[in-house]
């Protein structure tokens, strides 16, 4: 079976019988049998030809996996491979398997006081002689003195419970504070995998493994449907083995626990500098924590002992790594950080922050007994409570790997200790022992490993620089002289490279970051001065950075810059909100830019500065370059498998505080300031700007490309003409021809005049005078006269002039008033082709950017009114306009009941009974409801709905307001020829004003939704109860329903004659028939009143409405009336509802106004004679502004296709533009609608 779970044949016996017997089953099993062990030894014999022997390739064996029905040995290789992870779900987690973690009681109230005088050693518990031996093996040296060697065995002795030695001794956090584990899993499949061989050398130890784990309650038998792999690994004394459970298919199925362990570095920084350390590891940390059982058939294996499952939690299980760490977090949680800060199943004991040195060099005791110091009091005290907290939980530390009190631990691959923190000496010792390198791998070997140590070495990267050329692609590899001396270097600073310490704080001397910047990359590095002896440096870190190519072609001001910001943003853990920090540079830009926010040449550099300036506030000490320290990390180079910085946030715009400058040699010169250099910061954002003043060769190339456009336009405009093309794409096709012929045969148009006439007085004169300014300046005396001695025209002139500089070649400038540009003075023939170029083709930006652009480079007199006038009498921004236009609001008349009908058709899905329409009708005045189910959208079926319904109900109305589309046209045409009746007239369609059938649109589907349940397929069957609740509802706008208003009484519910409310009262003798005649008469009295007040109401609240819209609206109100003969723009409504308006025209245009007709409408003409065929609302058009003046004389109508007799039709035809005001209906004046 493979693992797709396909069963397929591996290999035939060459048997070809139909049964066997007994004795041939037998010797075919003893046949393959012996196949099998030759295979074994073959394997055996190569592993240890490998390795050397058995024992011996424990230490280089990692992991023994089967592949091909065999064992695979991996040497020296990750027992997990990448392709065989496995990412778990990423999902929700469900209640019931929530992590409960619960301590009660107080772990501290049976605490044993540490004792002064230790008394002599006596076993007690599971703490015997020979394990006292061993544990003195462990703190070797004489770090500790007698008494408190004494003191740590006595402390060993007393909470004995909390250490294990074996897996009887095993603890297991206590159930009643740590439920046991419940495996999150998604539905899934039960897998059954084959398990991995034991290989015969290893046989016998794997089996009194798990015999020893079926003791300890580890494992339990099992007969699950499930079935894992497992194999074993070497553990890192290289001797003993370790079960590891593969559970990549569990991991696949299980919901993820996201959490995470402390980064490395930043746990060894908290050890790095303590007067001694400890450090305790729980006894096979997973096996401590149970697993609930009804996970445990998930774990479940195959093993020499049958099927077992797993008790505890599971290594190699996804989630087991953060769930431990949060239970060893939560166990000593009240040490944290202060005394502690547990790594999974590693408890490192910080001791305190210094050893109390005196001034003789002692240390200060106990006053009780001079033999222990007072540091390792302390320190034993913290680890006392640590243990007990543990021991209350049920918990056991591994008692061959404790270490109490040491002056040095490692943890996460680096030594703690009072002077720092370094590389472990097994790091370094692989490296020390390293022999020549044979090829390119040994190379990138031996430098993947020195790296580790090259925050403690200063100019790491240029001692291994030989090295790393080898690592080029490209680069023959030769292992000469220089490469073996640079390894022998490297190895020898490494040898005897120093520790660096943490930063103090708080503290007198300051964090000083060096810092520096090439064209390569940027190198600093961190250190701190003694408080004590300020001449002794404690170096914190060395790092480099590589920079990308993009950053490598920046200026070297603006890479400094960029450098500064990288070194500080990758230390922002260390330096934020430090207020006592120095940065040395041999820059001389740095200061000038740092401290002038905003001036840089462009946004990236100044939020580069407002970053830094935001987050860090420092001290910047200049120093010279030459010996700088940073200089030879900064000149790294990129080699393969370096990561290049990575991208840095921008910032804020703070302005923070300015930055103080001090001078490492007083005699040093000073940084430049800014003025000297910010040209030279981003050399790139500058274009030469010259003027061609003739090219030939420019202008028969375009002639040759408007050649061939045309003729690609021909070819368009012949597939318009084939048969076999349908209507659509041909007309498709010559659309889009004609739109790039227009725009073509657009560049050849001649430029527009520069209209004097409409400029001022004041610019016309200004004109005339720049001649005269030009002349004096071409012969303006060297000694002139002074300005008193002149008259005040000749003065004023003089002044006038002094703003202006002639060139050598005859160019008048204006100078600008900071003097930083000149602007060149434009005459009156060039300033129209200026405006085109820097308003048509920049993209057609607005008046105020126009206007800055040509600002920039040109002047004359009233440059900005005429570049405003030229942006205003753009055409394609014209039509592109956002212009925000209401018209006047006007009250409409309030009509009768029924006297208006609003109607509409709704178009429902899914059919209901056969019907998939619905006709929807409603009184203006009263919003009284009629509607039909209709299966075809005709004139018939609307004709029969409205005599039906409307006319024999409530009698013939005045106006029907549609959407004027066809069916209710034909509707009204069909009543005059069905019944003669004449006189309906059908209202234009107006979306501002026929709110009052639009909006009940909605409300009626929402109740046929509500009333069917959901189940709208039976829409058909309950709209005559939504019609009789709607006809039922109070409006707010009115206070009382439609029915009321309509019949003058209240509805009587069913509820009413079940209850006996008081609308249901019946007389108590028979009335006579001239009593209930005048009964009847008196309600149809109060009738009358009621609906006159209702009319009354309605017309206040919709004037009240009109004089709120007019407010709200006064500045986008315009009333333009237009005359015959003017030019305007007409609104393109038919995109306003279209997904792809967003690059079409919004107005078109330019039109001829024809006619203003009564309502408001127009009637308008395009520019060739043709009369538009339908009226155009007045809210559709606006001016349009023309650069030159256009005026039609009175003969238009000669201009015109059509005759006064055609024009005089259109104006009496009804169409959907009559309506143009801004109604307030009826149905806007009740807001409850």
């Amino acid at each position: 079976m493979n693992k797709q779970g396909r069963v397929y044949i591996t290999e035939t016996l060459p048997v070809k019988v139909d049964k066997f017997t007994k004795d041939e089953l037998k010797a075919l099993y003893l046949t393959r049998s012996e196949v099998t062990n030759r295979k074994d030894e073959v394997l055996l014999q190569t592993f240890i030809q490998e390795t050397g022997t058995v024992e011996g390739s424990r230490k280089k064996t990692k992991a023994l996996e089967e592949h091909g029905g065999e064992m695979a040995l991996s040497f020296a290789k990750k027992y997990k491979p990448v392709s065989l992870k496995v990412r778990p779900v990423l999902g929700e987690l469900p209640e019931k398997f929530r992590i409960i973690r619960n301590i009660k009681g107080n772990p501290l109230a049976t605490l044993p006081e540490l004792p002064i005088k230790p008394p002599e050693f006596r076993p007690k518990g599971r703490y015997t002689d020979d394990r006292k031996e061993k544990m003195d093996t462990r703190h070797e040296g004489d770090f500790l003195l007698p008494e408190e060697r004494k003191l740590m065995h006595w402390l060993i002795a007393e909470q004995n419970e909390a250490f294990a030695w074996d897996d009887s001794e095993r603890g297991s956090f206590k159930a009643e504070y740590f439920p046991p584990i419940d495996i999150p899993t998604v539905a899934h499949i039960p897998w059954v995998l084959k398990p991995f061989r034991i290989p015969p050398s290893i046989h016998d130890e794997v089996c009194k493994m798990i015999r020893r784990k079926i003791d300890a309650g580890v494992y339990e038998p099992s007969n699950s449907s499930y079935r894992s792999k497992w194999f074993c690994v070497i553990k890192k004394d290289g001797k003993s083995l370790r079960i590891v459970h593969s559970l990549e298919p569990l991991n696949e199925v299980t919901i993820a626990h996201s959490g995470l362990p402390p980064a490395t570095e930043e746990l060894a920084m908290h050890f790095a500098g303590r007067a001694c350390n400890g450090i305790l590891d729980l006894y096979v940390g997973y096996d401590e924590r149970l697993l609930a059982e009804s996970s445990r058939d998930l774990t479940t294996f195959q093993t020499p002992f049958g099927a077992l499952r797993l008790v505890t939690l599971p290594m190699g299980w996804t989630n087991s790594v953060p769930i431990f760490h949060d239970d060893v977090t939560y166990i000593l949680r009240d040490e944290i950080p202060e005394y502690t800060m547990p790594y999974i199943d590693d408890v490192p004991i910080r001791g305190p922050k210094t050893r109390y040195e005196q001034k003789d060099g002692s240390y200060e005791v106990l006053k009780g007994n001079p033999g222990i110091r007072r540091f390792v009091y302390e320190h034993m005290n913290n680890t006392n409570r640590i243990l007990q907290r543990m021991k209350y939980s049920g918990g056991t530390f591994s008692g061959p790997k404790t270490t109490i009190c040491a002056d040095k631990i490692t943890i996460v691959g680096f030594d703690c200790s009072y002077e720092g923190r370094r590389p472990t000496t097994d790091t370094i010792g692989k490296i020390l022992n390293w022999g020549d390198c044979e090829n390119t791998t040994d190379v990138r070997a031996f430098l993947g490993t020195a790296v580790m140590c090259r925050n403690h070495i200063a100019k790491f990267v240029a001692i291994a620089a030989p090295l790393y050329e080898l690592c080029k692609a490209g680069v023959s590899f030769q292992w000469g002289v220089v490469e073996k001396a640079a390894q022998e270097e490297l190895k020898q600073k490494i040898k005897e490279c120093f520790h660096t310490r943490n930063p103090k704080f708080p503290s007198k001397q300051p964090i000083v970051m060096a810092v520096d910047s090439s064209w390569r990359a940027v190198g600093y590095y961190l250190y701190q001065r003694d408080e004590e002896d300020p001449t002794k440096i404690h170096y914190i870190k060395f790092n480099s950075m590589l920079m990308d190519d993009r950053q490598q072609r920046y200026s070297q001001p603006k890479r400094e810059l960029v450098g500064l910001r990288m070194a500080l943003e990758e230390e922002n853990y260390l330096l934020r909100g430090c207020r006592n920090l120095v940065v040395e540079t041999d820059a001389k830009y740095l200061y000038g830019m740092l401290n002038n926010p905003g001036r840089m040449p462009n946004a990236t550099v100044n939020r580069w500065v407002d970053y830094i300036r935001t987050n860090f506030f420092f001290i910047l000490m200049h120093r010279k370059g030459k010996g700088f320290g940073p200089d030879g990390l900064s000149r790294r180079r990129a080699y393969p498998g370096d990561k290049f910085a990575r991208n840095f946030d921008d910032g804020s715009d703070d302005e923070g505080e300015e930055f103080v400058l001090v001078k490492g040699n007083p005699e040093d010169e000073d940084p430049l300031p800014l003025e000297e250099f910010i040209d030279e910061i981003d050399t790139r954002t500058g274009f030469l700007q010259q003027v061609v003043k003739d090219s030939p060769e420019l202008q028969l190339e375009l002639e040759a490309t408007k050649a061939v456009v045309r003729q690609e336009i021909r070819e368009r405009r012949l597939l318009a003409t084939r048969q076999d093309y349908p209507e659509s794409v041909k007309v498709f096709i010559t659309t889009v021809a004609d739109q790039e012929e227009a725009a073509l045969d657009s560049e050849d148009l001649p430029e527009a005049p520069y209209d004097e006439g409409r400029r001022t007085a004041s610019a016309r004169e200004q004109d005339a005078r720049l001649p005269k300014i030009k002349d004096w300046l071409e012969r303006k005396p060297k000694n002139s006269v002074a300005e008193k001695e002149l008259s005040q025209s000749d003065a004023k002139f003089i002044r006038a002039a002094s703003h202006f500089w002639l060139s050598k070649d005859g160019r008048l400038y204006r100078k600008t008033g900071n003097s930083s540009y000149l602007q060149l003075v434009v005459e009156s023939d060039r300033r129209m082709t200026i405006m085109k170029e820097c308003h048509d083709n920049t993209g057609h930006r607005g008046a105020y950017a126009t206007n800055r652009l040509i600002a920039q480079r040109f002047w004359w007199p009233e440059m900005e009114g005429d570049i405003t006038w030229f942006v205003k009498t753009c055409h394609l921004c014209q039509l592109r306009q956002r212009m925000a236009m209401e018209l006047p609001p006007v009250v409409t008349h309030t009509p009768s009941i029924f006297q208006v009908l609003h109607a509409d058709t709704v178009h429902m899905t899914p059919a209901s009974n056969g019907c998939k329409y619905i006709v929807h009708g409603r009184c203006s005045l009263s919003s009284w409801m009629e509607a039909r189910a209709l299966r075809k959208e005709d004139a018939r079926s609307i004709g029969q709905w409205l005599f039906e319904d409307i006319i024999c109900r409530w009698g013939t109305v005045v106006k029907i307001v549609t959407d004027n589309g066809s069916p209710f046209r034909k509707a009204v045409k069909w009543l005059e020829e069905k019944y003669n009746i004449k006189g309906v007239a059908i209202s234009p369609y107006n979306s501002q004003a026929n709110r009052t059938i639009e909006r009940p649109h909605w409300d009626l589907r929402q109740m046929l939704y509500k009333a069917t349940g959901g189940d709208v397929k039976k829409w058909f069957f309950y709209l005559s109860h939504v019609t009789w609740a709607d006809r039922i509802t109070i409006r707010k706008g009115t206070g009382c329903s439609p029915y009321f208003m309509i019949t003058g009484a209240h509805p009587t519910l069913p509820l009413d004659i079940i209850e006996a409310t008081w609308l249901v009262t019946y007389p108590e003798t028979i009335a006579t028939n001239s009593e209930l005649i005048g009964l009847r008469a008196q309600a149809l009295a109060k009738h009358v009143r009621h609906v006159e007040a209702m009319r009354e109401r309605l017309s206040k609240e919709k004037l009240r409405r009109v004089m709120k819209l007019q407010e709200d609206n006064r500045y986008k109100i315009k009333d333009f009336s237009f005359e015959k003969g003017e030019l305007v723009l007409v609104k393109n409504t038919a995109i306003e509802m279209s997904a792809d308006r967003k690059m079409k025209p919004r107005y078109l245009g330019p039109m001829v106004v024809v006619r203003r007709l009564r309502g408001g409408a127009y009637i308008l003409a395009d520019y060739n004679g043709a009369v538009w065929q339908n009226k155009v609302a007045a809210f559709r058009v606006i001016p349009y502004l023309a650069r030159k003046k256009i005026e039609f004389n009175e003969e238009l109508q000669t201009l015109l296709d059509s005759t006064e007799e055609e024009l005089n039709w259109l104006e009496n035809e009804h169409s959907s533009e009559d309506i143009t005001e801004a109604f307030i209906t009826e149905e806007e004046a009740d807001s409850d609608l």
